[in-house]
Formats: structure tokens, sequence, C-alpha cells
């Protein structure tokens, strides 16, 4: 009898090794799931906000030349001022402009900064913007690789195998569907251990003539093992 439960607890450790394997592979699949998930979302957001964004950074560089010229026109006369001021002679008169040409003059640099700072901004939105386009086809890519690791697959929904549409709403609703199929067979799959375990336990217990505490598959085999070295 104990070397009979014995291969039964061997076989049951094997079947929990084998649900455990795949329950890990099932957190695996689920995981680059919601990574993907996660990331056709922030595409979509990017897509939705871009237009508007576009628009305000486009009128903040308009203003930024704009201020710009101003400062520039500005600097000019404040130049010429001081020159003609240096011409008179006149000591007053040439500090005076010698200040109202150094405020001109930071004044102008600063409009300077503010226009490459909104150039910058414009030109980084439109970075971001492109390199969005490339992670959309990489991301769709990946839903279809996904699909393919799914399709067929054991307890896994057929749905969850069926391929993206295109684009990033094909994306987003094929995440929903695999999503939904992985949780329900990460159920079941999680449920045959646990019955696995339970009859193994169970099957410790009967052997040991008493109650054991709940224990892994690997050691209730370990348990049994030693009451047929010691029988």
């Amino acid at each position: 009898m104990t070397e009979r439960s014995l291969a039964l607890v061997r076989e049951l450790e094997r079947a929990d090794e084998t649900t455990a394997t795949e329950l890990a592979r099932l957190d695996d699949l689920y995981a680059a799931t919601e990574a993907v998930g996660a990331r056709a979302l922030a595409l979509e957001e990017l897509a939705a906000r871009l237009p508007e964004e576009r628009a305000t950074l486009g009128r903040a560089v308009e203003e930024a030349e704009r201020d710009l010229a101003a400062a520039e026109e500005a600097a000019a006369r404040a130049a010429e001022g001081l020159r003609a001021a240096e011409a008179e002679g006149d000591r007053e008169l040439v500090a005076a402009a010698r200040r109202f040409d150094v405020r001109a003059r930071d004044a102008r640099s600063m409009a300077e900064r503010r226009l490459r700072e909104a150039q910058a901004r414009r030109d980084e939105l439109e970075e971001e913007a492109t390199a969005s386009k490339r992670d959309a086809a990489d991301l769709e890519a990946r839903a279809r690789e996904l699909a393919d690791a799914l399709r067929d697959r054991p307890r896994v929904a057929p749905d969850a195998g069926r391929a993206p549409a295109p684009g990033l709403a094909g994306v987003t609703e094929w995440v929903t569907r695999a999503r939904a199929a992985l949780l329900v067979a990460r159920s079941q799959q999680a449920a045959e251990r646990d019955a696995v375990i339970r009859q193994a336990n169970e099957l410790g217990s009967l052997v040991a003539g008493e109650p054991l505490p709940p224990a892994s598959t690997a050691a209730v085999a370990r348990r049994v093992e030693q009451a047929l070295e010691g029988s």
C-alpha cells in the first residue's frame, strides 16, 4: 500500500510541477499583455492630445518670434541712441543711453532664450509624435506575437488567439479579450493545482494514519517516502 501510495504521490508531484509551470507561463503572458495594453493606452492618449498641443506650441513659437523681433528693434534703437550720445559727448546722456542699451540687450537675450525654449518644446513634441508611430507599429507586432502564443493554448478562450485588428484601437480591443481569457485560464489552472495538492495531502494523511498540516506535494512525497523506509 505504501509503495503504491508513493508512486501515486510522485505522480501528483509531477502533475503539480506541470501545473505550476503552466501557471507561471500564464502569469508571464498576462504581464506581457498588460504591458501592451498600458502602452497602447498611452499612445492613444498622446494621439488625442497631439493636435491641441501642436497648436498651443505653435502659438507659443509665433509669440516668441514676435517678442524677439520687438526686442531686436528696441536693442537697435538703444544702440543707435548710445552712439548718438557718445557723439555728443554729454556724460549724463551717455550714462543714460548705456543703461538703456544694457536693458535692451538683456531683453533681447531673454527673448532669444524664450524662443529657443518654445522651439525646443515644439521639436520635442514632434519627436515624440514620430517615435509614437514607430512604437505603435512595434506594439501591433507584439500583440500579434502574443496572440500567436495564446492560440490553441489549453484553457485559453479562442478569442484571445485571434490576431488584433490593425491600429491601436485593434490592439486595445484584443488586450481586453486576451486579459479576460488569461484570467479565466489561470483561475482554472490554479484550481487544478489546488486539487492536486489537496489529493497529495489527503494521501499523505492516509499513509501517516493521522491528519498532516498542509504541505506541498514535494513535502508530502518525502513524508510518504520516509514512511516507506520506516516500515
